[in-house]
């Protein structure tokens, strides 16, 4: 059985590239996944062809082949509807910008081109034909004892390109694997030259980071780096909270809440967020014994608008940020866990999302979160009355309760016959919505029409 297992296609190129008399191997993310017996998202590859060679070599395959950086001696093959970048050995040149190589330089040497790569458990490659791993830097052993470690000198590397800071926060975050020392060291003392990284970039990596099965640690220790790029974090480092709800300070209780929420890009950025605003909106309050107690009122608004600002700058998707935004400003929303609330609740959610009854659930889970993240002592009856608020929703939507206009058991047409017109039609219906939903009126045709004849007419 091999080492590795390569994709089919993946397979005949490296066949053809080699037949033709070239070195071709599978290379970093692909065969460091493949050796952590996970499924490699993607396939690449690394060859001693250059950009042509490689066109010449794979021409009787008939697959399509896009420049995809000829400059960097990069093309994609696309195979079996799947793309495989194909890259020429190459060292780099100087990176003036902190960002990308000015020059590259096509070498011969596969060994040569892991060097010049970020960490060590992604300067691997692997021989196929001989079914052997390449690993000049031990990244193997590395991966198989849990640690991210550069490539020679890490100033050299972050210098070089400073995404590679974010990069190792990502597979310490996801992989949970553990930085050493010198690399963590050299990650924060270059994290200003973050600044030449775009920002579609960084929230790309973002996104992954905040997902990780390790993102508590990471934040923990790595909070400065995070502030490079989301200075609106930063107030709530150390910030404490002298309230009977809290045990921890508000990052702590934070990075906490970012825990307990599901891998989600826009429940863990809500839960990142949902707290910004209590700095901004802190007050104490002395008790009559002596004691402070700290306040943070309307700060839910306040930590929606510095979602928006910092999601934007990041420019950040569209539907995660708006879902972000709204769950950071109304995770202290009351919701009475009564079907008459909770109705409320999800119409008012439909009209302002395209599905509301998803909005609700997610604004209950960081609701959770949130509550998790509190003193012990007031956890297990928060937690108790969101659950009994998400069942009774669960029961509305199960029912097929009336929630929207078209749920009515009367329409316009309806309220025409009784002899009304224009806006009148509208301003009736609504009224007869809200009496629905407020358990005031049956949604039945007969009980609608007698209250309209009753009070309109």
């Amino acid at each position: 059985m091999s080492l590795i297992s390569v994709s089919e296609a993946l397979g005949r190129i490296i066949a053809e590239l080699n037949d033709a008399g070239y070195e071709a191997y599978p290379v970093g993310g692909c065969v460091r996944d493949s050796l952590m017996e996970k499924i490699p998202k993607d396939w690449d590859a690394a060859v001693s062809a250059k950009p042509e060679q490689v066109k010449q070599a794979l021409g009787k395959l008939n697959y399509k082949i896009i420049d995809t950086g000829i400059k960097h001696g990069t093309v994609t093959v696309i195979a079996d509807g799947a793309p495989y970048e194909i890259t020429t050995f190459r060292t780099d040149g100087s990176y003036t910008d902190n960002r990308r190589p000015d020059s590259v330089e096509f070498v011969s040497d596969i060994r040569d081109d892991l060097s010049r790569r970020d960490f060590t458990i992604n300067a691997i490659a692997y021989d196929c034909a001989a079914d052997r791993i390449i690993d000049p830097f031990d990244g193997r052993r590395d991966i198989e004892t849990g640690i991210i470690r550069c490539v020679g000198e890490p100033d050299k590397r972050f210098t070089e390109d400073s995404l590679r800071i974010l990069r190792g926060l990502r597979f310490a975050s996801v992989l949970g694997f553990d930085i050493v020392e010198s690399t963590s060291v050299s990650m924060k003392k270059h994290a200003n030259l973050l600044k030449n990284v775009s920002y579609e970039r960084i929230y790309a990596e973002l996104k992954m980071i905040i997902c990780g099965e390790r993102i508590g640690p990471v934040l923990r220790e790595y909070r400065d780096i995070f502030a490079r790029v989301i200075p609106e974090i930063e107030p709530m480092f150390d910030f404490p909270q002298r309230n009977p709800y809290h045990c921890y300070d508000v990052w702590e209780h934070t990075i906490h809440a970012v825990e307990n929420v599901q891998p989600d890009a826009a429940l863990r950025l809500a839960a990142l967020f949902h707290d910004s605003g209590k700095p901004g909106t802190h007050s104490s309050q002395i008790l009559q014994d002596g004691e402070m107690i700290d306040h943070f009122y309307n700060h839910g608004a306040l930590s929606g608008r510095l979602a928006e600002t910092a999601l934007s700058r990041l420019k950040a998707d569209n539907l995660t940020k708006d879902t972000a935004v709204y769950l950071a400003a109304h995770h202290g929303d009351m919701t009475v866990p009564t079907k008459k609330s909770v109705r409320r609740r999800l119409v008012k959610l439909d009209a302002e999302f395209k599905d509301g009854k998803a909005i609700f659930d997610m604004l209950i889970k960081i609701k959770l979160a949130d509550v998790s993240a509190q003193a012990e002592h007031v956890r297990q009856s928060r937690i108790e009355e969101l659950n009994k608020t998400a069942e009774l929703a669960d029961e509305i939507i199960a029912e097929k309760d009336c929630l929207s206009l078209k749920d009515l058991a009367v329409n316009g047409r309806d309220i025409m016959c009784l002899g009304f017109s224009g806006p009148d039609i509208g301003m009736i219906l609504d009224d007869a919505l809200d009496k629905v939903i407020s358990e005031k009126l049956s949604n039945d045709r007969e009980s609608i029409i007698e209250y309209i004849n009753k009070n309109y007419l």
